[in-house]
């Protein structure tokens, strides 16, 4: 049996963070640097921008970022929980988050049934590491 999934369908179907699309063996999130700046007037801190792609049913692993992020969805939708949310938040194509610095990214899952994309900025100390995984 095959399925067809159209625009319309894909645009009129609602988040669902709580139960997302169950996939037998989701493709990892692939990251694509974008560009890598050193801020001018910020000594020390650095401007980096990534595209993430993520296949449906992906998720990441709780993690923390150096800095601020800025996340921005492109394309599809994501469900994403930082400290201080009471569980995951749905973000579609459109939609943006921020991500404040010290805050730990406790969830983060594509529940669509096709991959997103988000372009992702975050501002941190020049050399750090953008994600630092959570014991």
């Amino acid at each position: 049996m095959s399925v067809t999934v159209n625009k319309d369908m894909l645009e009129n179907d609602p988040v669902d963070c709580v139960d997302p699309v169950k996939v037998t063996s989701p493709g990892a999130i692939v990251v694509t640097p974008v560009a890598s700046h050193p801020i001018a007037d910020a000594p020390g801190k650095t401007l980096t921008s990534v595209l993430l792609t993520v296949p449906p049913g992906a998720k990441s692993n709780a993690h923390r970022h150096s800095g601020v992020a800025f996340g921005y969805v492109i394309e599809g939708a994501v469900c994403s929980q930082i400290t201080g949310d009471a569980g995951l938040k749905p973000y579609r194509a459109g939609e943006s988050f921020f991500e404040p610095p010290g805050s730990h990214h406790l969830g983060f899952v594509n529940p669509g049934l096709i991959s997103a994309k988000v372009l992702v900025t975050f501002v941190a100390d020049t050399g750090a590491p953008m994600t630092v995984p959570l014991q």
